[in-house]
């Protein structure tokens, strides 16, 4: 039998998609409250949210008749016909929230316009209206929801601990803090104030308060514009970084949101940067006409479309590296940054694995490692910062005048390079340095010259396992035109004929084995761009000088110039870093002449 559902029942089942959790029912009564023009909007919870949340805010309340109408499904003030609903510019519209939050909680509704002589309270359980009075209220609104779920105990039964679900609410109030600088949030936990975001901060402010001050001094603003798009917000130094996405915040049009499209602009924007498997720091803010995307996906509004997601995604990727890019132009404040803890970057092997997009991812000579050793003294570099990068084609000589690089003064551990500019030291990873160079080198040579190939006088052979040798075979040609000549041999066997003119003197079957072991690893050579950059990538790691190679002065600073003078001098194209500095407060902390 076929029958209407009570009104009711339809409502608690809309509560399922709307109302998850009581972070849910925050995020639902913040977002009318900001709809509402409120300055300041007042969250108290207790027991997680679970026995009691309220909202309170100075917005410009309702009538009596608003209110009754506002508790009815589908009743809203926020769009009028089928145009507004393609051109969304407020939080709300879909009418379901407050009847839907009704319908599993005890709940009152309390508001009253700045021009009323009293407010009008608004009491109901279990989506059942139990009383309208009047009372006496400041102008705004206040909304307070208890017992949730107490009408449905199977929903009840999936909430979590009482600090879990106050963590949640607590990740939702920062969120769309950040995301409205401009309004100021209070939050109180069991009558006690965890959380306080002053009104009228801009975004910067607003960052460094919810991002914490582990990462307060090393945000960096991003400011990009295309077209009618137009990218704010900030990004951490690439040091700073997470296991998990969530402290890369999205918003579109002030709205909170998660696009894995954005994400992955996000991490094309820090490519080279960051490590694989760590997620970066990031503020990302688009603004874009309202008919350009669509809000109206999902119930709980957290989905999006964009009508043109490409050009959206580009803007991302090219607002962060060029924040990253001015950044990088202080060298002794973006070197200096320090790991922060659980930023995952004290504990790295030699041979690190480097983030894609996906996840969330001939040349100057080579550097003539000769026989020399570290018996002149250090050359007397005037200690001053060096140039902004300036993009030059690595095949001139490297022109950067010496005294605008580092003095160097020797190597430790046969793996660092000690250097001294600006009253700072800097100590340099002299293989993650080289790797940048070397990948620099590959990689103008492969988007500018033609195919730079050195042929061997005695091909290698190599013998492959069967899926190595399909992928291997597959990827022949491109691999050709970066200058890696191979040829099948029969069955899984192959020979190396020619490879790159900078990588004739290193041995070649294990550069090719450590191609295909990559390429077998992140599994998808469909993506050519991104391979390609993968095979660069290995051909330069196993090109540069290693780890307890002790090098001459002259090799020291012949490398650090070298090094300078990249786009990106300060991290390997693993992601880590090239170089770390210290300046005298850092080092007399150390030796406890200050505290």
């Amino acid at each position: 039998m076929i029958r209407i559902l009570p009104e009711i029942l339809s409502n608690q089942i809309a509560a399922g998609e709307v109302v998850q959790r009581p972070a849910s029912v925050v995020k639902e009564l913040v977002e009318n409250s900001i709809d509402a023009g409120a300055a300041r909007i007042t969250i108290e919870i207790e027991k997680g949210g679970k026995s009691m949340v309220r909202v309170s805010d100075d917005g410009t309340g309702l009538s009596r008749d608003q209110a009754l109408l506002a508790i009815e499904r589908y009743a809203t003030s926020k769009i009028c016909d089928q145009t507004d609903l393609f051109s969304i510019a407020t939080f709300g519209f879909r009418g379901e929230a407050l009847p839907s939050i009704a319908s599993v909680s005890r709940f009152c509704l309390v508001t009253k316009p700045k021009d009323a002589d009293t407010a009008v309270r608004v009491e109901m359980a279990g989506g059942k209206l139990l009383q309208v009075s009047e009372t006496g209220a400041p102008a705004g609104t206040l909304v307070e929801v208890k017992h949730l779920f107490f009408n449905t105990p199977a929903r009840r039964k999936f909430l979590k601990a009482d600090t879990t679900e106050a963590g949640h609410i607590t990740d939702t109030i920062s969120g769309m803090a950040l995301g409205n600088p401009g309004v100021g949030f209070k939050m109180v936990v069991n009558g006690k104030p965890v959380r306080h975001f002053p009104p009228d901060q801009d975004l910067l402010h607003r960052a460094m308060l919810v991002l914490g001050k582990d990462v307060a001094d090393q945000l960096y603003p991003l400011a990009y514009r295309a077209a009618d798009i137009n990218i704010s917000g900030v990004c951490a130094n690439p040091v700073v970084t997470r296991s998990t996405a969530n402290r890369i915040y999205l918003f579109v049009n002030n709205r909170l949101v998660y696009d894995k499209g954005v994400v992955a602009a996000v991490f094309r924007g820090f490519a080279g940067r960051i490590m694989k498997g760590r997620f970066p720091v990031a503020v990302i803010c688009c603004d874009l006409p309202f008919d350009q995307v669509d809000v109206n996906v999902h119930p709980s509004k957290r989905e999006i479309k964009f009508l043109s997601p490409q050009p959206v995604y580009q803007a991302v990727a090219q607002a962060v590296a060029a924040a990253l890019k001015t950044a990088q132009q202080n060298v002794a404040a973006y070197a200096g940054s320090r790991p922060v803890p659980g930023s995952g970057v004290s504990d790295v092997r030699e041979k690190t694995e480097f983030a894609q997009p996906s996840d969330f991812q001939a040349v100057q000579s080579a550097i003539p490692w000769g026989p020399g050793r570290r018996s002149e003294p250090a050359p007397g570099f005037a200690p001053v910062p060096p140039p902004a990068p300036r993009g030059r084609p690595p095949e001139t000589d490297t022109d950067i005048p010496e005294q605008h690089l580092p003095a160097i003064f020797g190597q430790v551990m046969g793996t660092y390079i000690i250097a001294e500019q600006d009253g700072r030291l800097v100590l340099v990873d002299q293989h993650a340095a080289h790797e940048r160079v070397v990948y620099e080198k590959l990689k103008h040579r492969h988007t500018h010259l033609p195919r730079d190939s050195q042929f061997l006088l005695v091909p290698e052979t190599l013998e492959l396992g069967a899926g190595e040798a399909d992928l291997l075979t597959g990827i022949l040609p491109d691999l050709e035109a970066l200058g890696l000549v191979i040829e099948p041999f029969g069955g899984t066997t192959f020979v190396v004929k020619a490879v790159p003119g900078l990588l004739a003197q290193k041995p070649v079957a294990s550069l090719v084995h450590g191609i295909v072991e990559t390429l077998m690893e992140t599994g998808d050579t469909g993506i050519k761009e991104q391979w390609l950059e993968n095979c660069l990538i290995t051909m330069a790691c196993h090109h540069a000088v290693q780890a307890n190679k002790s090098l001459s002065l002259q090799e020291m600073a012949s490398l650090v110039k070298d090094l300078f003078a990249c786009d990106n001098p300060f991290h390997c194209p693993h992601g880590r870093p090239t170089m770390v500095s210290f300046d005298k407060t850092r080092m007399e902390k150390l030796f406890k002449r200050v505290v």
